[in-house]
């Protein structure tokens, strides 16, 4: 029942798209933002979601992690015509692991740290209506509060990039899912 309900999902909003589709104006969509944003709008994301190296530890016994837990805000602003929003981005994140390694030597580590940086997204206008598509470039850094021990090395600074979207369900009030490096995240997107 759950996959037909799914398929059901899928289909309707895959219809709904195409009919919206239809009396869409393509060759603007390259220069307006998705979703009724406009230029000096502000976006609030608030997000939780997985850090790259999460997957690479989580293959030795003892792993645990808490994921990244981050809000951005971002400022809507055109250069030329190209739709760009450029803000910051801050959050935490922590992981350790405890095993034996072929010597039969304890390897563990330990980290809880929080990361910051700036970013640039430029955007792009897609049917449906509520939809805003992007793809962003961050710079940033991170700062550990408690250091693990020899067995890892520190990443202080970050260069990522990713893709993502916001779906808009009203004029303020949204939903964000983006993928890329150093993480991917879910959450709630505000626009203001």
């Amino acid at each position: 029942m759950k996959k037909f309900t799914l398929l059901a999902a899928l289909m309707v909003l895959f219809c709904g798209a195409n009919l919206s589709a239809k009396s869409f104006d393509w060759s603007k969509c390259w220069c307006n933002y998705g979703a009724d944003i406009k230029e000096g709008d502000f976006i609030v994301n608030v997000d939780g979601g997985l850090w790259y190296s999460d997957f690479g530890y989580s293959v030795h016994d003892g792993f645990w992690f808490i994921p990244p837990v981050m809000a951005e805000v971002q400022y809507a602003m055109k250069i030329w015509e190209l739709p760009f929003t450029f803000g910051g981005y801050a959050g935490m994140r922590g992981y350790g692991y405890s095993y034996k390694n072929a010597e039969n030597e304890d390897v563990s580590a330990k980290y809880f740290g929080v990361f910051f940086g700036g970013e640039a997204s430029y955007h792009i206008q897609l049917p449906p209506e509520g939809l805003d598509l992007y793809a962003t470039t961050r710079i940033g850094a991170n700062i550990p509060f408690v250091k693990p021990g020899k067995h890892w090395t520190p990443d202080y600074f970050q260069f990522g990039q990713s893709f993502g979207a916001n779906w808009f369900f009203n004029d303020t009030v949204g939903i964000n899912l983006e993928f890329g490096f150093p993480f991917s995240k879910f959450g709630v997107a505000l626009k203001f």
